[in-house]
């Protein structure tokens, strides 16, 4: 998905909301990446809402999935500097370090962060997801894809909100297992 000096943001929230659901997992993974996961959360929501407060005049010269990576590489660090303006000594040594780090992660020079917006890598994340048990899979497909509450999977398949816990549980501990080289990976590139 080619864009060249247009916004694909213009138009309906509801195709916003679906970049969202399609893009929020690897970005906050990244961010967690650079920022830690406390914060992460914090830096991809920024991406988003800044992307969506400006969507009428974005120019995209790549793919929307790289516009959002190099967004959140940006966010991050100024994130990083901010707070190690904030803090004292260590804390500043801490942050430059941190800092240091992400520089390594930067989207545009890494071929390993390149993948995570790489259809390899979502190629892998979906095999992986698909070879869950049935209901497993249905489960965190509702949960993390569709973000349906546990409530609301619930009702909607006749279980009860301990079962689809236990389903996103499984789910989650086979996923973090069957993708660990790519964690590895990563850990072995920082």
């Amino acid at each position: 998905m080619e864009m060249s000096y247009q916004s694909p943001f213009k138009g309906e929230i509801e195709s916003f909301n679906q970049l969202f659901r399609e893009h929020y997992p690897a970005l906050r993974a990244y961010a967690g990446l650079l920022v830690g996961d406390t914060t992460a959360e914090d830096v991809v929501q920024d991406v988003f809402l800044q992307t969506w407060q400006n969507r009428d005049t974005i120019n995209i010269h790549t793919s929307v999935k790289a516009y959002l990576f190099k967004s959140v590489y940006n966010r991050s660090l100024n994130t990083l500097s901010s707070l190690k303006m904030r803090h004292g000594k260590q804390q500043e040594i801490e942050y430059t370090l941190k800092i240091q780090e992400a520089l390594l992660c930067d989207p545009d020079k890494n071929p390993v962060i390149h993948k995570l917006y790489n259809n390899e890598l979502r190629d892998e994340v979906h095999q992986a997801i698909e070879s869950l048990p049935d209901k497993c899979r249905e489960v965190f497909k509702l949960s993390y894809l569709d973000d349906y509450r546990n409530k609301e999977i619930s009702e909607m398949m006749s279980i009860s909100v301990s079962t689809v816990e236990k389903h996103i549980n499984h789910a989650l501990k086979t996923l973090r297992k069957t993708l660990l080289h790519l964690k590895a990976l990563l850990m072995n590139f920082l």
